[in-house]
């Protein structure tokens, strides 16, 4: 994902103090951090102007062996945070998500983390009721997950990225419709496991959509096609890449 006005901080870079002037002295208000470790972090926090890492909104980690007390070092030290993403960071688990994110955060992208499972899903909606945009790759995250979500993310929660997420069925989404009506972007791109009756809840209960991301979904076939003709009428976006099954539908429904 494009992150704007972004420096990107190798830590292989020395000396980094000369680094962390540069990014004071350009304005970045983003930063990301790629391959780094506990000391690095602990290098970042002695080091970085403090005054400076109040005006870093958006922090990027990526491949980066941090574990959860690194994690939730860092994210403390970048208190104005409200844009996090995180891929390839293997080391940090459910309890380092639980003890370091901040009700601040109003976009959160989790991708590539092997040990993001159902119980990161409940710290993610417990503890961030502000979230408007999640992107979440997991492949170990289940319908029990999509439980957590609650009223308090229904008044905000926008954009839902769910992808790769294999586990996840059509018992998910009945949660899901219910607790997110309010919902603009939903990707279930790679959700293998969703079928026509998991579309027929989205078109049934997300009459807002206007971005629907079915990608690599084997089992939907026609007739969930029929139901997002029929009720999704400010649809404007409709992703079906990968898509295998055979088309019967007469285009004018979709006009």
């Amino acid at each position: 994902m494009y992150v704007p006005n972004t420096f990107n901080l190798c830590t292989s870079i020395s000396p980094l103090s000369e680094v962390y002037r540069s990014i004071e002295k350009r304005g970045f208000h983003s930063v990301c951090v790629f391959g780094a470790g506990d000391d690095d972090v602990y290098d970042v926090v002695s080091n970085f102007p403090i005054g400076y890492a109040h005006q870093v909104r958006w922090l990027v980690l990526r491949c980066c062996n941090v574990t959860d007390k690194g994690h939730e070092v860092l994210l403390e030290f970048f208190r104005s945070v409200t844009h996090l993403e995180m891929s390839g960071c293997n080391e940090v688990t459910d309890a380092g998500l639980w003890a370091s994110l901040h009700p601040r955060l109003v976009h959160l992208t989790l991708a590539d983390c092997i040990n993001v499972a159902d119980e990161s899903v409940a710290a993610i909606a417990q503890l961030l009721p502000s979230l408007q945009e999640l992107n979440l790759q997991a492949y170990h995250v289940t319908d029990s997950a999509l439980a957590f979500f609650g009223p308090q993310q229904s008044g905000t929660l926008r954009v839902l990225r769910l992808r790769s997420c294999w586990e996840l069925t059509n018992h998910g989404l009945l949660n899901l419709v219910h607790v997110l009506p309010n919902l603009t972007v939903l990707s279930l791109s790679g959700c293998s496991k969703i079928t026509d009756d998991g579309v027929e809840l989205v078109a049934e209960n997300l009459r807002q959509l206007r971005v629907l991301d079915l990608s690599w979904c084997p089992r939907i076939t026609d007739a969930g096609l029929e139901s997002i003709a029929c009720d999704l009428n400010v649809l404007e976006e409709l992703a079906l890449d990968r898509w295998v099954a055979f088309w019967d539908i007469p285009s004018e429904r979709f006009l």
